[in-house]
């Protein structure tokens, strides 16, 4: 149940967008005044006291990032912003989009139509009762020496 209930607040702050953001940072500029004043009151100069603050409060950026992570779906935002950057690519230059798409397009339909051939030849059998009463034909003509076909006996 406690997994529903962080999976459903990840996707509410999914939907909702980066409005924690702001608040975030709100806090992480208090934490670090709150820091500053008790430095000055230890006897540091301004600049010392803010320094030490941020020193001690750690990397703002790391802890953004950490808490959006915590926060967020970032397998689904990581392959949005991916696929907003391919758009954005392949926009950028027509001529090697096309030609792209058309390559894919190329492969998955070969690739298709082979395998068909195959399924249909190989992997399924012919839809005979008795394939042991089949027969071959051989050919009269020098090029088709070879067995030409098969058909089943007449019975």
């Amino acid at each position: 149940m406690r997994f529903l209930r962080r999976f459903l607040a990840r996707l509410k702050n999914f939907a909702t967008g980066r409005q924690d953001d702001k608040r975030l940072r709100e806090e992480m500029a208090e934490h670090l005044a709150l820091q500053t004043e008790e430095n000055l009151r230890a006897g540091m100069s301004p600049a010392e006291a803010r320094r030490q603050a941020a020193l001690k409060l750690g990397a703002a950026q790391a802890i953004r990032e950490q808490h959006h992570a915590e926060q967020g779906l970032p397998l689904v935002e990581n392959f949005l912003f991916d696929l907003r950057y391919a758009f954005r690519m392949l926009h950028r230059s027509p001529g090697f989009s096309l030609i792209a798409i058309a390559t894919m397009a190329l492969g998955v339909g070969a690739t298709t139509a082979i395998y068909s051939v195959i399924d249909a030849t190989l992997l399924h059998p012919f839809p005979t009762p008795t394939p042991a009463n089949w027969y071959a034909l051989k050919s009269t003509f020098p090029a088709w020496a070879r067995t030409t076909s098969a058909s089943p006996s007449p019975s």
